[in-house]
């Protein structure tokens, strides 16, 4: 009632036609205010009942719309606004009750919607916003990862797998418990050698000396490596059973290290800067063979010839740096707001100045126009005259017709005869020039409004341009001589383009963190007054240029602010004295009032479109080695099965024939040692000719033989005492167990062992092999622990799979089961349960939220057993296999036999 009473009471002073002023003319207005008001109120009570009645119904969605155009009808409520607020964060909790209940069910796009929506209604709620950058993140790189693999890539693998160099059968063989004293070099080297089953060959300036080292628990990578070293040895491997030691020196490296010349295309990396960062990291003085390193810039590859420990080294490096940038999309929004006002009023002349000319003959502007009339008794004379005057001085008249001429550009009339001034001369010889006066009333107020939307799109470290406005060329002239050696006085005139307008530059970088890095240079330029340089006109320009840096979240807005140019000019221009009079310089004096004013907002919004393709393993160290002898190796893993005899299993998957003890195999190569490593236990040694290809019956291992100045150290007190040392060149002392002189080429198989059962293989896509690989064929009773590898390869795109291990549980005991490495590719989150019962182990693994599967070979799982009871033992495997769509895929399974002595 209060509003409409000052609404009647403003109307009291409108004007009224005549013809209703016999009449209460307040009354029909009165009455058009009231069913107006009436009608807003009557439409914001229904929106609000109708929200009332959605929000108790459950509906908050349509209860906050309802409530929002109450609100919007009668925006002075302060229950309706209360209300609206509490329906906002009553919908935003349930939509976030929503969309966690899709997350917890991997539906992630619905997810996203409903923590949009819970963070449209409520801003405040930074757990939504922070969910609604997380899911879009992740459905993003889930969109990637579901693309198929490029050709190269598969390529790629199938290549390396091609051109793996051989590796030592026994290399993660772990040694006996032994320390050797003052012993002969080559004699501690036999021995491991019959230990492994593997052959040494000398080089002839290997000289022999006496040694002291314990080994305790280590494999034969590892005693090899501390021998070497220690000795200043090298070896390289020959085959798969042979090795051959020679001195570690760069001649010695330089005659036996093996090299290799690779081709590596770079993707996205530039590869001329890769050389540069390669010639720096593998260029050391120490090395006996320097690499290398060339770049080819048209086909953006780099070609290397070194050794293969070195290439490895290069190949990685290369890996980690060929990664592609992170793209960016860019909002922009500019506003730009120009306004020009100008008053120009009161009394203008057209100059201030009175031209005064004495000119007998003709007028100043040089056009005469004579009329003569015949006059009885005149004297005669001649009168110019300025516009049209007249003279009857004697019998001639002479009439002028000329234009108005400004004071100031009133010239010199031309000379005449002095006979004329003797002749008399009269006003009429006189010219006078006045300015003309103009009464100014202008005032004029333009406005102009530009606005830009554009979207960019770039790469991060790629400068990113935007210019709105236009191009005004800009003259430039020089001079230049007509002949050679001669002064330059011939002009030569050239044009360059100047942009005017807002000139926006931005070079992006996105952080590994997910946040944006912009460096940005916003430039507005516009024409200003001309110039005159020597003579020449030129334009000049006025800038405004801003260089910052801002670091913004994935969809965070940022506004840009205060580039407000005014420019305000006040001319005043009359009488002397007069203008510093108030009144006067108001009437007699004109006044100029010019006010431009220039403005710009810009809004920016940043958002990834994709981020870097950064694994765990670009983030690990990579080991070389020492600067003289570089090669690829590290900290073994916990668990890492030899992928060689992965490959093998599953290229091979029946039962090979076991060549005889000793024998070399038929092919050979030669390359430095490999990186496989694995865990040390009691010795368990491989004998020659065995495999770890699962159904192979591997042929027991030679008796050991003891060299001269060794001491066993026992893995057990209740084990039994070492034999006494023998002296040089005496018969080595043999176990109490074994034979006094063994024979490795005599050991045959014993002949109560069973045969392995055959292989099994379930239904589906594919045939993956799953491969059990025992640390050897003998597990005895109080060594260990033992740890069985299971492994995969030629898996395709597993999202699901489920193992069931069997053994005899009266002979072997389950210490641990450790969760492999293989179906985490790709970084994605696995749920790994394991569950020992009996003589059975059951063992799941499932990535969560998988669109791709894993696929290669890899290690899934391995079981740390106790041997307990001696006996044979047969450890069969079975399980399924489902991919991300949940289609069944394809097993192939072999069991393996252990003897437990």
């Amino acid at each position: 009632m209060i509003l409409l009473k000052s609404l009647i009471a403003r109307f009291d002073t409108l004007t009224v036609p005549r013809a209703l002023r016999g009449t209460d003319s307040r009354l029909p207005i009165a009455a058009l205010l009231t069913i107006a008001l009436l009608g807003t109120g009557c439409v914001a009570g229904k929106a609000f009942r109708q929200a009332e009645a959605a929000s108790q119904a459950g509906n908050l969605d349509e209860a906050v719309a309802a409530y929002r155009k109450a609100v919007q009808a009668a925006p002075d409520n302060a229950n309706y606004k209360i209300a609206l607020q509490r329906a906002m964060i009553a919908a935003s909790r349930s939509h976030l009750d929503k969309a966690r209940d899709f997350e917890q069910k991997d539906q992630l796009e619905a997810a996203l919607g409903e923590y949009r929506q819970a963070s449209e209604y409520d801003p405040s709620n930074r757990q939504a916003t922070a969910k609604v950058a997380e899911l879009d993140r992740t459905i993003r790189q889930r969109v990637e990862a579901a693309r198929p693999r490029p050709q190269i890539e598969q390529m790629r693998e199938r290549a390396r797998a091609a051109s793996q160099p051989p590796a030592l059968i026994s290399l993660t063989t772990p040694l006996p418990r032994i320390r050797y004293n003052n012993t002969s070099l080559k004699d501690v080297l036999n021995s491991i050698a019959d230990v492994t089953g593997i052959n040494i060959t000398y080089d002839r300036e290997v000289t022999d000396r006496q040694i002291t080292v314990q080994l305790d628990g280590a494999t034969l990578e590892q005693a090899l490596n501390q021998i070497m070293t220690m000795n200043q040895l090298s070896y390289k491997v020959i085959n798969e059973r042979s090795i051959f030691v020679f001195p570690d020196t760069p001649p010695k490296h330089a005659q036996y290290d093996e090299q290799v010349v690779r081709t590596f295309y770079v993707s996205h990396a530039d590869a001329t800067e890769l050389t540069q960062i390669l010639s720096t990291i593998i260029r050391l003085p120490g090395i006996a063979v320097q690499p290398a390193i060339v770049a080819n810039k048209t086909s953006n590859t780099i070609t290397v010839r070194a050794t293969s420990s070195v290439v490895q080294i290069i190949e990685r490096i290369i890996q980690q740096n060929d990664k592609p940038r992170a793209e960016i999309v860019i909002d922009v929004e500019i506003l730009e707001v120009d306004r020009s006002r100008a008053k120009d009023y009161g009394l203008n002349l057209t100059d201030y100045a009175v031209g005064a000319i004495f000119s007998p003959e003709v007028s100043p502007s040089g056009t005469t126009t004579q009329t003569t009339t015949a006059t009885p008794g005149a004297t005669g004379g001649v009168t110019a005259g300025v516009g049209t005057a007249g003279g009857t001085t004697g019998g001639t008249t002479s009439t002028n017709t000329g234009r108005s001429t400004s004071p100031t550009q009133v010239a010199s009339p031309p000379a005449f005869n002095l006979n004329t001034i003797s002749r008399g001369f009269s006003t009429a010889d006189f010219y006078l020039a006045v300015p003309t006066a103009i009464v100014r009333f202008l005032e004029s107020d333009n406005r102009t409004k530009v606005v830009a939307k554009p979207q960019l799109r770039g790469a991060e470290g790629m400068k990113l341009s935007l210019n709105l406005g236009q191009r005004i060329p800009v003259i430039s002239t020089s001079y230049t001589p007509i002949a050679t050696g001669g002064a330059g006085v011939n002009p030569l005139s050239s044009y360059q383009y100047q942009d005017v307008g807002v000139n926006l530059d931005m070079t992006p970088i996105v952080t590994l963190e997910g946040d944006i890095r912009l460096d940005i240079t916003i430039d507005d330029s516009q024409v200003g007054a001309d110039k005159t340089v020597a003579g020449v006109t030129v334009p000049s320009f006025v800038q405004r240029k801003v260089t910052t840096r801002l670091r913004l979240r994935d969809g965070e807005s940022n506004l840009l602010a205060g580039l407000l140019l005014e420019q305000e000019q006040n001319q005043v221009s009359g009488f002397p004295g007069a203008i510093r009079l108030p009144i006067f310089r108001q009437l007699f004096s004109r006044n100029q009032v010019t006010n431009d004013q220039t403005d710009i907002v810009m809004l920016l919004t940043p958002h990834i479109v994709r981020s870097h393709e950064i694994t765990e393993d670009d983030l690990k160290p990579i080991y070389i080695g020492s600067q003289q002898n570089l090669g690829v190796g590290g900290p073994p893993p916990l668990i890492q099965p030899p992928p060689a005899a992965a490959e093998v299993a599953a290229q091979q998957p029946g039962t090979p024939a076991a060549p005889p003890a000793g024998a070399q195999p038929a092919y050979g190569g030669s390359t430095t040692p490999g990186t496989i490593r694995g865990p040390s236990g009691q010795p368990v040694a491989l004998p020659p000719g065995s495999t770890p290809v699962p159904g192979t019956v591997p042929v027991p291992q030679p008796q050991q033989q003891t060299p001269p100045n060794v001491v066993a150290v026992p893995a057990e007190p209740a084990a039994q005492p070492a034999p006494t040392p023998a002296p040089p060149g005496a018969a080595p002392a043999a176990p109490t167990t074994a034979p006094a002189t063994p024979a490795p080429t005599t050991a045959t198989p014993p002949a109560a062992e069973p045969a392995a059962p055959g292989p099994t293989t379930t239904p589906g896509i594919g045939s993956a092999q799953i491969i059990l690989s025992p640390p050897g064929p003998t597990f005895r009773v109080g060594g260990g622990p033992y740890t069985v590898p299971i492994s995969i390869t030629d898996a395709t795109r597993l999202s699901t799979l489920t193992l069931t291990l069997t053994f005899d549980a009266t002979k072997l005991r389950v210490r641990s089961v450790n969760e492999g490495t293989f179906m985490r590719a790709g970084g994605v989150n696995v749920t790994f349960t394991q569950q020992v019962n009996g003589n059975r182990i059951d063992i799941t693994l499932a990535r969560a939220a998988d669109a791709t599967g894993a696929t290669g070979t890899g290690l899934l799982a391995a079981v740390l057993f106790d041997a307990i009871a001696p006996g044979s033992v047969t450890l069969t495997v079975s399980g399924a296999a489902t991919g991300p769509g949940g289609a069944a895929m394809g097993l192939r399974f072999a069991p393996v036999i252990v003897n437990v002595q």
